[in-house]
């Protein structure tokens, strides 16, 4: 018998999905956008607030979500998450599920989805919105 040291073996070198196999700088999208200012999340939430008023609520909440910032100050994302919650307060509790169901049916949808829950976990967590149980159904 051979007389290995098996807590010696680097066993990551033999997966193929280690971080030593591949740089991890390949996971990240190749071109993230630029970080926004606050002043810019305002404009963007006012061309929303547009939709929303004509009537576009599929529109309004999918530009919502598109453009949500991944980088940039702190206040230009509350800037920007009171505007997805008031996108999400412009719609009528009777039409939340037709719009959901257009949304998913999309291109894209499903990371709409995804950035929508991420939303909806961002306000419960910080209380914002103003939301009651009265206001979703009892839920």
């Amino acid at each position: 018998m051979s007389t290995i040291n098996w807590r010696t073996v680097n066993v990551d070198a033999y997966d193929p999905e280690s971080q030593l196999n591949f740089p991890l700088e390949t996971l990240q999208p190749s071109s993230l956008p630029a970080p926004s200012t606050a002043s810019e999340q305002a404009q963007l939430a006012t061309q929303i607030r547009q939709l929303l008023r004509a009537g576009d609520l599929l529109g309004s909440l999918s530009s919502a979500l598109e453009t949500a910032p991944l980088a940039g100050d702190e206040q230009a994302k509350q800037v920007h998450t009171a505007t997805v919650l008031e996108v999400l307060q412009g719609i009528r509790q009777a039409e939340v599920s037709r719009i959901l169901q257009e949304m998913l049916r999309q291109q894209g949808g499903n990371a709409l989805a995804d950035t929508l829950m991420k939303y909806i976990y961002k306000g419960m967590g910080s209380g914002a919105g103003g939301s009651s149980s009265r206001e979703y159904g009892g839920c």
